[in-house]
């Protein structure tokens, strides 16, 4: 019977317990669109509402450490911040003490498009939730349509011709959008066209953000952005079905010659572990030299202590110890 009892109280005692801890959800929207260069904000909060302040409120993508943003003891820690969000987020604290606590990320990148998780621990329990980031082409890469002088209007059947036919449009346009990334736009297209990238191997490489809108005159305007890759020439080709195309060749960089932080990046993490790799082989190496230099000195000793102990002439030093210089052997008398 008691240990009926003692069984019973142990269970209430866990429950108990548990009920002591704070339990919480942490909510979000599934997904979020950003501009290019553009300011976003990621929302986050806690169900119920409670005080967030001395909890850990971690941002991170996808790894959990290095984060995005870390805000810890009742304080933001950047120690290992993503270096691409270095000086770009904030954690907007006013609501915090009812649980809202959105992440803002200044001038929005390609490289940000993609998942982000929102990460809360009190100590007695923790939860998380998920936040797709989409970033778009700005408004003003997306359409830039040459103002033309009026044109006199055409008949049913000219238009039907037209559209028929079909419309080459302009010739691509590639521009550096900033150090790591490339936008190509065409317009004028008819019927609806498809963009593709190309290295100098002939190699197709994906971009990251593409629209195709339509204008005034029913013709097409498109725009893709592709962060900067390792190829010395980039080739954007702009085609629709009725096999029209045109395209624009342009070299980014010197063969073999890195310009894009990624590539300077890429350089250092092999370089320095080389480095480090060469310096301690020499180091080995030398100390090893060092161990050897010492037993040979040792046996030389120990050589030329066995000479002094069993010649007899006038001798000198040599590495520290007696050895003959002619020696003669000591004859014993009879």
């Amino acid at each position: 019977m008691a240990h009926i009892i003692l069984i019973g109280l142990c269970i209430f005692l866990t429950q108990y317990k548990e009920s002591l801890s704070i339990r919480f959800k942490v909510t979000s929207v599934p997904s979020v669109v950003a501009a290019f260069g553009s300011d976003v904000v990621l929302p986050c909060r806690l169900t119920p509402e409670m005080n967030v302040e001395k909890m850990e409120i971690r941002w991170f993508k996808p790894m959990y450490q290095p984060y995005v943003h870390l805000y810890i003891n009742g304080k933001d820690d950047y120690l290992i911040q993503m270096p691409q969000f270095t000086n770009r987020t904030e954690l907007i604290k006013e609501n915090i003490t009812r649980g809202v606590f959105p992440l803002m990320i200044r001038n929005i990148t390609v490289q940000d498009s993609g998942k982000y998780y929102c990460f809360v621990d009190s100590g007695d329990h923790e939860s998380r939730t998920t936040i797709e980031l989409n970033v778009t082409a700005p408004f003003h890469l997306k359409i830039r349509i040459p103002r033309e002088a009026p044109v006199k209007q055409k008949s049913q059947e000219q238009r039907s011709e037209s559209k028929k036919d079909g419309a080459v449009g302009t010739r691509p346009n590639i521009s550096k959008v900033n150090n790591d990334t490339l936008l190509c736009e065409s317009c004028d297209w008819l019927p609806k066209p498809y963009l593709t990238w190309t290295d100098n191997e002939g190699k197709q490489i994906m971009s990251s953000v593409e629209r195709v809108l339509r204008d005034e005159k029913s013709l097409y305007c498109i725009t893709s952005i592709i962060n900067l890759p390792s190829t010395s020439n980039i080739t954007c080709t702009v085609s629709n079905s009725l096999n029209q195309s045109k395209e624009f060749s342009m070299q980014i960089r010197e063969k073999g010659q890195p310009q894009t932080c990624r590539d300077l990046y890429s350089r250092y993490i092999i370089f320095w572990p080389c480095l480090a790799v060469t310096l301690g082989c020499i180091c080995l190496l030398l100390k090893s030299h060092r161990e050897h230099q010492k037993e040979y000195d040792a046996l030389l000793g120990s050589l030329c202590k066995s000479c002094n102990n069993n010649w007899t002439h006038p001798a000198e030093k040599v590495n520290g110890n007696l050895c003959a210089e002619d020696p003669v052997p000591i004859i014993q008398s009879q």
